[in-house]
Formats: structure tokens, C-alpha cells, sequence
């Protein structure tokens, strides 16, 4: 039997947030059916209805064929208008990658810019594929520790003292995955100006941008030029099943992704894109976006409080996404706590140590569920709490 990989592959670790879900798949396939998932990064709302349609009439109609690598020149217009509109990039259509999914754009950004001896910046705790991109690459990682006594917002002089020419990427995203902050321009500014004297690029991860409850949404690609800009429509119109994302760099970067994507995905499903045409151009997808905003304003608030209540976490309110990230007082390893919660208390989170060395003695509680389900959910985590406690 063939069983050898590439030591890269081999030394991947699986991605911790997609595997909790994957457990939890199982586990209800098992008859469990009273887990309730804090875990997964998934939208509890369904995607809005005029968007469904739209998708539905495109792909009746025939929009069933390839389309360019790059995207419907319709969506890569609306785009285009919606970067200007709403973020302050002047970029136009020729200069946007619509990708399946903005996961998928880190990807193309990361193979197409690193090679072997260069690095990339993590400012943590950070999304759990940000790594193992970087890895698939052939590059290492340099990480600049953000702490609670912060509110998890970088320091400027830890990211000057931990640069060198080998860094070729500045990863930020904010609001952040998995805690919550949101960075202020002044702090952004900062990072697009150490990464151009060190020639680096940033790559700005901007998917939760609309999930904003305090603070401002500032994109550095409004004012600088060595900015790689990461969004999608997953989180903004609860369309994660979609597959759908885009991105726009500098023009060297831009053209190198065409290759590798020519080469992997080649484009994004056609009748997809009709959907997320809909999404940018329709007042109603808009409506329906800033209500399910206003939903997850609720169940932040409403984790806060529960929180507060439990007396054994402590928690940087999140000022954005759909994530709370508390540390907890209990002499427990993440991984072995998240492990109990699951198995015991049927209640799915993510250890913090998935997230860097530093989320070690955290979770992270993604409460984009029902309002019922999160009062259920802490009092099965106070309950085992108690037990080992």
C-alpha cells in the first residue's frame, strides 16, 4: 500500500475549527442530537431569499458554463463599486479576483508571494489556516503575541522589534478571528508603513467587516499600496456555502494568482456569482444584511452577560465578528476542557491553544446561534465546570 506524502502534507495539522465541526457531524450522525455548537464559524441566519432567487434564475437560464478565472465582469464591476463606495479603494474591475471563497484568496496571496527561507507575520491569537497556508508555501512563521490586557490590539513596537527582510507578510484581520478586536486606523496605519520599510506586503483580512458593534472599519488599501485585501460574502450575507470571495493586490501579485489559480481552481461556480451580483447591487440584500448585524449585536450582548454571570471566565468584550474568546479559571489544558465539553456536555467550542501559544487558557465561543441555545449551552458548561472545578 502507497503511504508516503509530502513531508509538508504530512507535518499539516487538520484545521481545528473545520474539525470540531466535522466531530460534531459525527457525533449527531450517532444519535446525539442535543449538541449545541459554539464552535463553527457558520452565520445562524439563512442566506437572504432575493439572493436564492437570483442564483436559482441564473443557473435555470443556463449559467452553467465556465467563466473567467478572474469573475463575471458584472460581479467584478459591482465589486469594484463596492470597494470604492464603502472601504475608500480606487481599484477597478480589471484589478479584482473573485475566488472560491476568501479562504481560497489567502491561499492564492501566500503561493503566489513565499517561498522557502521567507516568513509571515501572525499577530495572535489568529485564525487557525493563516499557519498552515504559510506552511503549504514552504515559509515559516514569526508570531507577536496580543494580549486581554490590551483588549488583544497589537503593539506596534513588538511588531518593529520582531521584523526583519524575511518577513514578506503582515497578516491582520479585523475584526478579528478568534477574539473579537477590532484595530484602529492609527494601529493599521502603523503596520502598512513598518511593512513597506521592510518591503512587506499586509494582507488585510476584511470578512467580518460588516459585523462591527463598537470601533471603526478601516481599510489600509485606502491609503497604501502594499496591501493585499481579503473579503467575501460568507459572513456578510450568510452565504458560507457559496464559496465565494475576492481580493485585489498590487498588479505583480494579482497576475502571479491568475497562474496558480488557472492551474487549481480555475474559477468560481457561474450561477454562484449571479447570487453574490445580487448581493452588492440590491437594497433588499443590504436590509437583510444589517438585520442579521443587528441579531448578532443581541447574542453578543447576551454572551457578554452570560459571562459575566458564570463567574469563571473573563472576557475583552468583542467589538466585532461573532466570536468571544474568554479565558477561564480552571486548571485544565484547552484542548482537554473543549474535549470534555463536547463528550460530556454536548456543547462544541474551540480550544484556545488552536489559535497560537498564547490562546492557551481560553476558548473560543462562537455565538451565532439561537438566544435559547446559549442559555442552554453555559449552563451545561457551569455544570461540568462544577464537576471538575
Amino acid at each position: 500500500m502507497f503511504d508516503r506524502i509530502a513531508a509538508k502534507v504530512a507535518h499539516l495539522e487538520l484545521s481545528a475549527t473545520d474539525e470540531i465541526d466535522n466531530i460534531v457531524r459525527r457525533m449527531q450522525q450517532r444519535g446525539i442530537d442535543d449538541i449545541i455548537s459554539l464552535g463553527g464559524g457558520e452565520p445562524c441566519f439563512d442566506t437572504p431569499q432575493n439572493i436564492k432567487d437570483a442564483a436559482a434564475r441564473a443557473l435555470m437560464n443556463g449559467k452553467t458554463k465556465y467563466e473567467p478565472t478572474t469573475g463575471d465582469p458584472e460581479l467584478r464591476a459591482a465589486i469594484s463599486e463596492k470597494l470604492r463606495r464603502e472601504n475608500g479603494i480606487r481599484v477597478g474591475p480589471e484589478e479584482i479576483i473573485v475566488t472560491p471563497g476568501g479562504k481560497f484568496a489567502v491561499y492564492l496571496a501566500f503561493q503566489t508571494v513565499l517561498e522557502p527561507g521567507d516568513r509571515v507575520m501572525l499577530l495572535e491569537p489568529a485564525w487557525v489556516s493563516y499557519r498552515s497556508m504559510a506552511q503549504l508555501a514552504g515559509a515559516g512563521v514569526v508570531t507577536v503575541e496580543c494580549t486581554a490586557a490590551t483588549g488583544f490590539l497589537p503593539d506596534l513596537d513588538a511588531i518593529r522589534a520582531a521584523m526583519d527582510r524575511s518577513v514578506r507578510f503582515i497578516v491582520v484581520s479585523s475584526p478579528c478571528n478568534p477574539t473579537g478586536a477590532v484595530y484602529d486606523r492609527y494601529t493599521l496605519r502603523g503596520i502598512a508603513e513598518i511593512a513597506h520599510q521592510y518591503g512587506a506586503l499586509v494582507l488585510s483580512d476584511e470578512v467580518y467587516e460588516y459585523l462591527l458593534y463598537e470601533g471603526e472599519s478601516y481599510s489600509p488599501a485606502s491609503e497604501y499600496d502594499n496591501v493585499v485585501t481579503v473579503n467575501g460574502f460568507s459572513k456578510s450575507y450568510a452565504m458560507t456555502g457559496w464559496r465565494l470571495g475576492y481580493v485585489t493586490a498590487p498588479k505583480a501579485v494579482l497576475e502571479g494568482m491568475v497562474k496558480v489559480y488557472q492551474h487549481s481552481a480555475t474559477c468560481v461556480t457561474a450561477f454562484a456569482q449571479a447570487g453574490a451580483i445580487e448581493a452588492l447591487t440590491n437594497e433588499e440584500s443590504q436590509r437583510a444584511s444589517r438585520q442579521m448585524m443587528a441579531g448578532y449585536r443581541e447574542r453578543r450582548d447576551l454572551t457578554m452577560e452570560l459571562l459575566r454571570r458564570s463567574g469563571f471566565f473573563e472576557c475583552v468584550p468583542p467589538h466585532g465578528a461573532f466570536y468571544a474568546f474568554p479565558s477561564y479559571r480552571l486548571e485544565m489544558p484547552s484542548l482537554e476542557f473543549a474535549t470534555r465539553l463536547l463528550e460530556e456536555a454536548h456543547v462544541a467550542t474551540v480550544p484556545g491553544s488552536a489559535f497560537g501559544a498564547c490562546g492557551e487558557g481560553h476558548l473560543r465561543l462562537c455565538y451565532s446561534t439561537s438566544k435559547e441555545n446559549l442559555v442552554e449551552a453555559f449552563d451545561r458548561i457551569e455544570s461540568l465546570v462544577r464537576k471538575y472545578g
